[in-house]
């Protein structure tokens, strides 16, 4: 079993990584294209301007001299400060390293103690259009090999990184909240939530769906999952 989560946009690049990279000739590959592409190229490809586009694109022209952090403490979003790697036990932070992959356009699928640099790249991102492919179908073999040793996969990535992943057996986590009498899946709590959801399966070491927790934080197991596309989906929910 893997657990799949999604990368986040910020970054406080921190602690020394020990695990393995996933595929570091692709991302090597990557990072020589990107200081090929134009200041202005980068800009566009990225949607970024001004003094993010000078930071972006002289980190990619001087990648090896940046520095290298550990995933799990250097990715800084919401779903990584409820993850709280730093403070699971020996045991889960092992579990974690071991079971769960964070979804990266630059490096593929990275271990929470794998190495990441302060980058910014998402999948969505046009960088490969002119080689008429795209970051999905680059790294889309890679991913497809590495997943199909798996005997089944938990989604707690996001729709970007959730289409990246082609398995039988996949089962998604929602955490849906009620508001106007409509269930909604809303950004921020979602985000908070996957993380949440991500340290309690590490620190109890859990690989079977029985072993899911009933309520966590307020939002409790639907007992009925839904079959869509072979995949199943799994919803906790909040009465507000």
């Amino acid at each position: 079993m893997k657990l799949i989560i999604s990368p986040s946009k910020t970054k406080d690049i921190k602690g020394t990584p020990s695990g393995p990279m996933f595929a570091s000739y692709m991302t090597e590959q990557i990072v020589k294209h990107m200081q090929g592409v134009s200041k202005e190229g980068l800009g566009k490809a990225l949607k970024i301007k001004d003094t993010v586009l000078d930071e972006v694109y002289d980190f990619y022209q001087n990648y090896d001299k940046e520095v290298e952090g550990m995933a799990a403490l250097s990715y800084d979003g919401l779903s990584f400060k409820n993850f709280d790697y730093d403070g699971l036990s020996e045991e889960g932070k092992a579990f974690a390293n071991t079971h769960v992959w964070i979804g990266s356009a630059l490096y593929g699928l990275v271990a929470p103690n794998s190495g990441i640099k302060g980058y910014r790249l998402d999948l969505i991102d046009p960088v490969l259009k002119e080689e008429k492919t795209n970051l999905y179908a680059w790294w889309q073999p890679l991913v497809d090999a590495a997943v199909g040793e798996e005997d089944w996969i938990l989604n707690l990535a996001s729709k970007e990184y959730s289409k990246w992943i082609n398995h039988p057996k996949m089962v998604t986590i929602e955490f849906l909240e009620h508001r106007n009498g409509v269930w909604k899946q809303l950004s921020t709590s979602s985000k908070q939530m996957r993380g949440s959801l991500a340290h309690y399966i590490c620190e109890h070491q859990v690989t079977e769906l029985s072993r899911l927790p009933k309520e966590l934080k307020g939002f409790v197991l639907d007992p009925l999952p839904i079959a869509i596309d072979g995949s199943i989906t799994i919803a906790y929910r909040k009465e507000l």
